[in-house]
């Protein structure tokens, strides 16, 4: 029986895994999708060539208006891992097509910066640029602010995003999403131990958003203004307030250890207490 999906072609799916070095394109995500295994003959593939737009009538982000041939089109296409591919059609009107069409800019943007080095063993010197360039993108309120005087707690949970980003993928966006700077993700520093840290802090962030996002759900914070703009977020769980600010300390303290190695400056921002 003929199938009624607009599947992609088999040279569409291999031309979009390796536009994206065979990487998740989730720019939070950026997981290795492909490589050996025990078999000497054969390898292990867990990416998906997953549909912005879905595939047959009933799927997420189906548009009526698109033709079959746009729908098996690559432009319709983006690489992920499987855990990824799960993920955006669990929550569409989360993952949007406009977000996951940027998803896949910025992924084929890191793959262009990784083909461009001139040499795949960086220097001292050149770690250096890249630890550089990874503190100004801590740089930001959401990083010396106490929780409580955040402005507004999608700002702060967007702020955390674009610092992860940054760090995978060397790309680093203003609020409304234009590229201000360019260089090279985590995985591009030569030194295994700064390598390694960055990971710790990438993990530190991620669970911050996740934390935060139960904390919303649970209804666990509540914001309190005088005259409906300024005003300071009270949490009904002093441990969980006090434990963003413990996390993000501790991620701080991490890139500060970095810059202690390499002789720079430690991440030294005012009004906060966040100074090693």
């Amino acid at each position: 029986m003929a199938s009624n999906r607009d599947e992609f072609k088999p040279k569409t799916i291999d031309i979009m895994a390796k536009r994206v070095g065979y990487r998740c394109s989730n720019p939070n995500c950026r997981k290795l999708t492909c490589g050996a295994n025990d078999d000497p003959e054969n390898y292990s593939n867990i990416g998906v060539a997953a549909h912005i737009c879905a595939a047959a009538p009933g799927g997420k982000r189906y548009d009526i208006n698109m033709t079959p041939a746009e729908r098996k089109d690559i432009h319709n296409g983006i690489w992920l891992c499987q855990s990824c591919s799960k993920l955006i059609d669990s929550d569409d009107l989360r993952y949007t097509v406009d977000l996951l069409h940027k998803w896949k800019q910025l992924s084929e943007e890191a793959t262009i910066l990784e083909l461009e080095t001139l040499s795949p063993a960086q220097n001292t010197e050149q770690d250096k640029a890249l630890i550089e360039f990874y503190v100004q993108c801590f740089d930001r309120p959401a990083f010396r602010d106490d929780i409580r005087q955040e402005g507004r707690m999608e700002d702060f949970d967007r702020a955390i995003e674009d610092t992860i980003i940054a760090l995978n993928t060397g790309v680093l966006r203003t609020r409304d999403g234009d590229i201000i700077k360019q260089a090279e993700g985590k995985a591009f520093v030569q030194n295994p131990e700064w390598r390694e840290k960055l990971y710790n802090v990438v993990d530190i962030l991620t669970a911050i958003r996740r934390r935060l996002k139960v904390a919303e759900r649970d209804h666990v914070y509540s914001f309190y203004s005088d005259n409906g703009e300024e005003g300071m977020y009270c949490f009904n769980d002093r441990e969980l307030e006090e434990w963003f600010n413990f996390s993000r300390e501790e991620a701080l303290k991490i890139m500060s250890s970095i810059c202690g190695e390499i002789g720079m400056p430690g991440l030294r921002f005012p009004h906060r207490r966040y100074y090693w």
